[in-house]
């Protein structure tokens, strides 16, 4: 979710600077927290917050009913490069990423974390990993 949803910050010229994450859970308790970041549409940036706050949030013996992502505070502009987080190739890569998702649409590439797939080294041939 929050992948998409920096692309289409990204898309639209905007950043963000408040993640809130919403659980909802089979009881239909529910659970908001939020967080203030820089200004930023990275996903790196985004996805490891969220996942801190859904982390805050989440409850393993509850079954989860509904989850949400919101990102708040927007700005018009364009990404600040941070002398140190970001990386050349970091910037390379998310636009060489949002032209495939132009071209192709908002699926046609993700990354391979938020496929949600066990990557440890996969053997093609033998379909087994090891």
């Amino acid at each position: 979710m929050v992948e998409k949803l920096a692309y289409h910050l990204r898309s639209e010229n905007k950043l963000t600077a408040c993640i809130t994450v919403k659980i909802r859970y089979s009881n239909f308790d529910t659970h908001t927290t939020q967080c203030r970041i820089p200004y930023s549409s990275n996903d790196h940036t985004l996805i490891a917050r969220a996942k801190e706050l859904f982390d805050k949030l989440y409850e393993r013996r509850m079954l989860v009913r509904l989850m949400g992502i919101r990102f708040s505070h927007l700005v018009g502009g364009g990404h600040q490069i941070n002398l140190f987080e970001d990386s050349e190739e970091i910037i390379n890569l998310y636009q060489a990423m949002d032209k495939m998702r132009q071209k192709f649409g908002d699926g046609a590439v993700q990354r391979a974390v938020g496929t949600g797939l066990n990557l440890r080294r996969f053997n093609p041939f033998t379909g087994l990993s090891s």
